[in-house]
């Protein structure tokens, strides 16, 4: 996908030299401004959080236990791991000329995996979720369910943003301040699943006769307009509450393919290897992010510290397309969207 990240890199220095370039003249026209101002300079902040990837609904396998007699229960449950907090990092850098416009450039990013592994029940199956079924010929597949069956699989999620805009903060009133932007998002969203399935359960008489490696990968990039907004109340001067809103809307493209590769003693040398591809490069989606914030200014203003919480949602650019192949036993949720939430805690300082 490099073309959609020289798109962005270009769109970006070309947002920069448009803003940059009058607000640099804009030092002269005084009287022309109705809010903001203040000293010029280069702000630097950083911010790490604790975030947790939601609604990935990544199942891994369904599990079916058959009771078939009076008072037995039949049931049914989806195996999904459980995803846990990880770190994130965000780094921003804004300069502000003394007319109060200012040239925002910030880059986030987050990295998480999950795993999990287990036998099918006994009396039961366990139907696979990653990767096309084998089509063997006259209405019969392989790779589809084991009896009872054992799975074991790991999934690595890589989130990241790159935001350039322009930016102004209007003093409403004593206490309150409004901060509004708009500019540009770059926007990249990859997630890869690998492992194996195994037919018998673990430590069964046929464990690794009858045995599939699994992948799935999916990479979404996109490049949108994005639009912001914040508001800053004072309770003193050294301390504030501050909430925010950004959407943007993008363009771009999803990279992903699903495979399923028999690598036991018997069926190695005897099935084929499944594969599913999709390339769409006219794809569209958003990200809908807010955050809220208490933060500690210093009495110049010009170092601050805050704790927060953020979260975004990730539409279209993390759609899932490979699920629910022929032949599939039990069909999956579509996926459409992630999102990514958590606390922060984070700095800045003004030179």
């Amino acid at each position: 996908m490099p073309r959609i990240r020289i798109a962005a890199v270009a769109a970006m220095l070309a947002l920069a030299l448009t803003v940059a370039l009058p607000a640099e003249a804009a030092k002269y026209r005084y009287g022309n401004y109705s809010g903001g101002g203040g000293e010029s300079g280069l702000t630097v902040s950083l911010e790490g959080g604790l975030v947790n990837v939601r609604n990935g609904d990544n199942v891994y396998a369904t599990s079916e236990t058959l009771q078939i007699f009076g008072g037995g229960v039949n049931s049914v449950v989806a195996l999904t791991p459980a995803s846990e907090d990880d770190a994130s990092a965000k780094l921003g850098l804004t300069y502000q000329w003394a007319s109060g416009n200012q040239l925002k450039l910030s880059f986030w990013n987050y990295s998480t995996e999950t795993a999990a592994a287990g036998n099918g029940p006994l009396g039961g199956r366990l139907y696979y979720a990653i990767g096309p079924p084998i089509d063997l010929g006259g209405g019969s597949f392989a790779g589809v369910s084991g009896n009872p069956g054992y799975y074991d699989l790991t999934t690595e999620t890589d989130a990241s943003a790159i935001d350039i805009a322009f930016a102004r903060e209007h003093e409403i009133a004593d206490d309150f301040r409004m901060e509004w932007s708009a500019g540009l998002r770059y926007a990249s969203f990859e997630e890869s699943t690998s492992g194996f399935y195994d037919d018998d359960l673990f430590g069964g008489s046929g464990f690794g006769d009858n045995r599939y490696a699994a992948a799935k990968t999916t990479e979404g990039e996109m490049l949108g307009l994005r639009l912001a907004a914040r508001g800053s109340y004072f309770f003193t001067s050294s301390f504030s509450a501050s909430a925010g809103i950004g959407v943007s809307f993008a363009d771009g493209e999803i990279d992903a393919f699903s495979r399923l590769t028999p690598t036991g003693l018997v069926n190695s040398g005897t099935q084929p290897t499944s594969l599913a591809t999709v390339f769409d490069d006219g794809r569209s989606g958003r990200t809908f992010d807010v955050e809220s914030r208490l933060t500690w200014h210093s009495s110049s203003d010009r170092f601050r510290l805050w704790l927060g919480w953020s979260q975004q949602e990730w539409s279209g650019i993390a759609s899932d397309l490979l699920r629910n192949f022929p032949a599939t036993a039990r069909p999956l949720e579509s996926r459409d969207s992630v999102v990514f939430s958590g606390y922060t805690l984070g700095g800045s300082y003004r030179f």
